[in-house]
């Protein structure tokens, strides 16, 4: 009896996914927004030196509410312990510096308490006024954040974490997503650390999985002892991994 390839094909590529199919299923839906864990707290030590006013110019700064790519905008300088500097872009929208400058120390403070690894790659900074969600642009070393949206994690204790999320993309997605090793961790371990990591393999389950091996790693208790068990079952060669990368562990050297 003759297989059309028509039928034989996608049986062959669904045959291939069953494989891999993991047999844990995600512990949480995302890493910031669905749990109450504080990964980063407001006691850690913070690197910030200061935060200085550079001027306002035109800049590359994109929006996902709209295709305008340039505009002014209020450019400040922040400087860091560890000799880094990340500028921030806050738009003209702001109508002052110093309306721009409120968020922009806020920003700085949570870019401060990022860990060293996060914080050296990171170019800039574009701080919108609004209410989106934040997201990054790993080829060009930065990351967008929305003015709401920041006071909305600051109430929820989650911009630590925001933060974190998003340097990491800068820091580890062109390196190390589609690394034959990252892959490999990917495929030995029980599952998913999270719904939107399954979801977005390629590019979320590295910043996704990097805030919860950054504190099991850094800050061994700070987590509940059941969390901590769950994600060291969930995600061993994963915890490896980032253990093995240059600085993410505190007693290494950066």
């Amino acid at each position: 009896m003759k297989i059309r390839l028509s039928i034989l094909i996608p049986l062959i590529l669904f045959l291939i996914m069953a494989h891999g199919v993991r047999a844990a299923t995600p512990l949480y839906e995302n890493s910031i927004v669905s749990t109450d864990f504080d990964f980063i707290l407001d006691s850690d030590p913070n690197a910030l030196l200061s935060v200085r006013f550079v001027g306002l110019s035109q800049q590359e700064m994109p929006d996902c509410r709209n295709d305008e790519l340039f505009s002014k905008a209020y450019i400040f300088q922040t400087t860091y312990q560890d000799h880094t500097r990340v500028q921030i872009w806050a738009h003209q929208d702001f109508g002052n510096q110093e309306t721009a400058e409120n968020y922009v120390k806020k920003l700085a403070d949570a870019i401060g308490q990022q860990p060293h690894f996060n914080r050296v790659i990171l170019n800039h900074v574009v701080l919108h006024k609004g209410d989106e969600t934040a997201f990054a642009e790993e080829e060009g070393r930065f990351f967008i954040i929305y003015s709401e949206n920041m006071d909305t994690r600051i109430r929820n204790h989650d911009l630590q974490e925001t933060v974190f999320h998003e340097c990491a993309h800068v820091a580890f997605e062109s390196a190390h997503a589609e690394a034959p090793a990252w892959r490999k961790a990917q495929q030995a371990d029980a599952g998913f650390i999270t719904a939107y990591a399954a979801q977005h393999p390629l590019k979320e389950d590295l910043p996704e999985s990097a805030l919860f091996a950054y504190v099991l790693l850094n800050y061994p208790g700070r987590l509940d002892n059941d969390v901590e068990k769950s994600v060291q079952l969930q995600m061993p060669n994963r915890l490896t991994y980032f253990s093995a990368l240059p600085g993410f562990r505190k007693h290494q050297s950066q």
